[in-house]
């Protein structure tokens, strides 16, 4: 959906390639995705391109079944609905609290010992989980669920994926994989692309795929399976299909800087019309991840190092002001959220730890953009993997 984090996004993906090297020789330990999160690639420049797979969208078979499922399709249920209720989740109420989907009075029982990473809603009602097993060496996956909490279709380990603003789109990439896929809320396939870039975006039946520089981005039209080139590094696309959050890093002499940008698809050579640079470290530039409902505002999060827990940022489209997010008192540290459709309202897996750093506890909450909050749900410890703090709320992206 439209205005969200999460994990988003790349705040995480930034912090996973500085880890990534640490944590494998030290063993093979299972990071939280947020973003995500990270769910997260790194698409940095200073790395080497990825070599260009042939890019014709093709009739690959579909994506196998995921580490806990046998089968992509109708698998036997491990979730049922635990309170029945004639509610249908929306973006709007849905939030996981360990291993549940709660939204109204309803709450969907996933299989013991989940720890939900990121989660979406779509438009009849389903989810789209990433997540991990709390014990053993369990490995991060996503999967489409039907609004009772059946898994439909297993997207395998996890990689990154989006969701359309209407809900009626998932475009995902397995982690392992080179193919993108793009979903129906039923878990049946609507397009297929072998193509060494990642997710970008799904609006309006069109993909955006997100390149480096050295590829570029790409717009792919799911009807037709028409494409044309876009400017890379593109990160999100507003809901009418006008223009599009770009979010690269710039490697200096003195320091990294990150730097975002929006750009309009509708005029020749995508001309700027914001553009922001910064030193990349703590909390100090915005990286965008997804446009709001009605494409005002641009989601995303400042960079925080310490537990794992990120600054929520809300930037004004048109000029790039900050409405939300930032340092000192502006600073609200959590771990996902999105931003209602009334633009006005923040929901929040918030960092309530105080100080902030490390984090030990966890609330939902409701933010205006002038930081008033409200306690939705009650404050939580944090869960303590190895080492390795992990949420308990996580809002719908």
């Amino acid at each position: 959906m439209s205005g969200d984090f999460g994990p988003v996004a790349v705040a995480r993906r930034r912090r996973d390639q500085r880890t990534r090297a640490a944590l494998a020789a030290a063993a093979a330990v299972a990071v939280v995705a947020v973003a995500v999160p990270v769910l997260w690639l790194s698409d940095r420049d200073p790395s080497p391109p990825v070599p260009a797979l042939p890019t014709a969208t093709t009739s690959l078979p579909t994506p196998s079944g995921s580490v806990r499922s046998t089968s992509p399709t109708d698998l036997p249920s491990s979730t049922a609905a635990t309170v029945p209720s004639p509610s249908v989740a929306t973006r709007a109420d849905a939030y996981a609290l360990d291993d549940t989907i709660r939204f109204g009075d309803t709450v969907v029982q996933l299989e013991k010992g989940t720890v939900v990473e990121s989660l979406a809603v779509l438009a009849n009602g389903g989810f789209v989980l990433q997540s991990h097993l709390s014990t053993g060496s369990s490995q991060s996956e996503m999967e489409i669920l039907s609004p009772t909490g059946r898994t439909v279709r297993a997207l395998g380990a996890s990689g990154t994926y989006a969701v359309s603003p209407d809900g009626t789109r998932v475009l995902a990439k397995d982690g392992t994989g080179d193919t993108l896929v793009v979903y129906a809320p039923d878990g049946t396939v609507v397009g297929q692309r072998r193509d060494a870039r990642e997710v970008g975006a799904v609006v309006r039946g069109v993909a955006y795929l997100n390149g480096d520089s050295a590829q570029g981005s790409l717009r792919w039209d799911l009807a037709t399976g028409d494409t044309s080139p876009l400017p890379a590094h593109l990160v999100a696309v507003s809901p009418d299909g006008t223009r599009a959050a770009l979010q690269w890093t710039v490697t200096t002499d003195a320091q990294d800087e990150v730097c975002w940008s929006v750009v309009d698809l509708t005029r020749p050579r995508f001309p700027q019309t914001v553009e922001k640079c910064g030193p990349g470290e703590n909390p100090t530039m915005f990286m965008p991840t997804a446009f709001s409902s009605k494409g005002t505002y641009l989601v995303g999060s400042h960079y925080v190092d310490g537990g794992f827990w990120f600054s929520a940022g809300v930037v004004r489209v048109a000029d790039g002001t900050v409405v939300l997010g930032g340092t000192g008192a502006a600073l609200v540290s959590g771990w996902s959220w999105h931003l209602d459709d009334d633009e006005s309202t923040v929901v929040i897996s918030r960092n309530t730890s105080r100080p902030v750093s490390p984090a030990t506890s966890n609330a939902l909450q409701r933010c205006s953009l002038d930081l008033a909050c409200t306690d939705v749900q009650p404050r939580v410890a944090l869960r303590d993997r190895g080492g390795l703090t992990e949420p308990r709320y996580v809002v719908s992206r």
